[in-house]
């Protein structure tokens, strides 16, 4: 998520989660960081310069950065593939224009510019496809964590909330099937673990929408709120969680957490239902629809962009996507697990406010803030019948001790 904070030197420019939500990407403009969730602690540090993206491949160490243009060297139009263990730069790829996102899973690299998207294969790198899509400034797509399917989502439209999904291991992107998930441009989108559904959010951010994959058959629509507000981050559960739940961080400081399955509702009022989302325009449809929200967490801060995950408190229960076995693997741009890796005195201050349990109906929310905090909550009683109780379990500054002492 891109962060735009161009009046500090020391703000965060962005972050983002890797693949299985277990450390966040930092860049600012002294350069990248890599935050392990797990210990609390800044695992990795690179002053290279001013970096406006920075992408990790699962807890691999290969990361995929893109210059903010203080520097020469750092220019916008040029996507560098670095080994963070070696030390090394990989390869660097140019671009004619301006880099606005970064995806990588196991199979795939993706680069999106404004008017263009690059498909890349991730083990040799070689230029698979060049899409040309609609106008895309904000650089909106999601990339599967997965590589089988291995999805791409972009929008088809610049008016509409339409979106065009691409299957990459077809010679480097065919389209699959177009989806029209919104009346107005879509803001957010991601994949569940499986690429088996597609969550999006509009600009207008009051209606959430599930399409499940390939059929293009909308699964779910939820209503946030009814008025409007950007929605910085949308994250599913991890496989094995029960229920199944979607997470959306809003503008307004709330975490909004939707359950996702059919409520126990008579035949009749299901049949009724289908049947006036047949004849009646979606927004109509929508509003009839029971509010689909089981909890609300309101952050500490207000106005602030945020970003979401859900993590499995049970054992065994996890993202099975992981990157250790990735394509770089075993190879001289292979390198050991980052969150593995021993402390050499980065961190940060990790303050636990109640004791850590395990549950088989509970799940972690964890939030990380544009301000550099973290914040993680325990959601527990998902089967009950009462709405499930959310507690802030701990914080903790994500830039740590580093900051204090650059």
């Amino acid at each position: 998520m891109p962060l735009h904070n161009p009046q500090s030197q020391k703000g965060i420019l962005y972050m983002a989660f890797n693949q299985d939500y277990t450390c966040i990407s930092l860049a600012d403009y002294k350069g990248i960081k890599i935050y392990s969730i797990d210990t609390h602690k800044i695992c990795y540090q690179a002053d290279v310069g001013a970096v406006s993206i920075a992408e990790m491949l699962f807890c691999t160490s290969l990361m995929a950065f893109v210059g903010a243009g203080e520097q020469p060297a750092l220019t916008p139009r040029k996507l560098t593939l670095m080994n963070t263990t070696a030390q090394n730069i990989v390869q660097d790829l140019n671009f004619p224009s301006s880099v606005l996102a970064v995806r990588m899973n196991r199979k795939r690299l993706v680069a999106v510019l404004e008017k263009r998207t690059y498909v890349h294969a991730l083990e040799t790198l070689e230029l698979l496809q060049t899409l040309e899509t609609v106008p895309n400034p904000k650089g909106r797509c999601a990339l599967t964590l997965c590589s089988d399917p291995c999805l791409l989502a972009l929008p088809s439209s610049t008016t509409t909330g339409s979106l065009r999904v691409y299957d990459t291991l077809v010679d480097g992107g065919n389209v699959i099937c177009e989806i029209n998930a919104h009346k107005t441009p879509a803001a957010v989108l991601a994949w569940n673990a499986e690429g088996t559904l597609l969550a999006s959010a509009s600009q207008k951010g009051t209606i959430l929408r599930v399409h499940r994959l390939p059929q293009a058959n909308k699964a779910w629509s939820f209503r946030r709120g009814s008025t409007s507000a950007a929605i910085h981050s949308l994250a599913f559960s991890p496989p094995g969680v029960q229920p199944p739940l979607l997470c959306a961080a809003s503008g307004h400081g709330t975490v909004h957490l939707f359950r996702l399955e059919e409520p126990d509702r008579h035949p009749g009022i299901v049949a009724a239902s289908g049947l006036l989302a047949a004849v009646m325009p979606p927004a109509v449809a929508d509003v009839m629809e029971p509010p689909r929200c089981i909890a609300t967490v309101r952050l500490p801060c207000q106005g602030v962009p945020a970003l979401c995950a859900l993590q499995s408190t049970s054992p065994g229960t996890s993202t099975p996507t992981s990157g250790r076995d990735g394509p770089f693997a075993g190879s001289a741009r292979a390198s050991p697990d980052l969150s593995s890796s021993e402390d050499s005195g980065l961190g940060g201050s990790y303050r636990s406010l109640s004791g850590s349990m395990t549950r088989s109906d509970a799940v972690k929310l964890v939030v990380a803030t544009a301000e550099g905090l973290l914040y993680e909550y325990q959601v527990s009683g998902l089967r009950g019948p009462a709405a499930p109780a959310c507690t802030l379990d701990g914080e903790s500054y994500l830039l740590g001790r580093t900051e204090q002492a650059l």
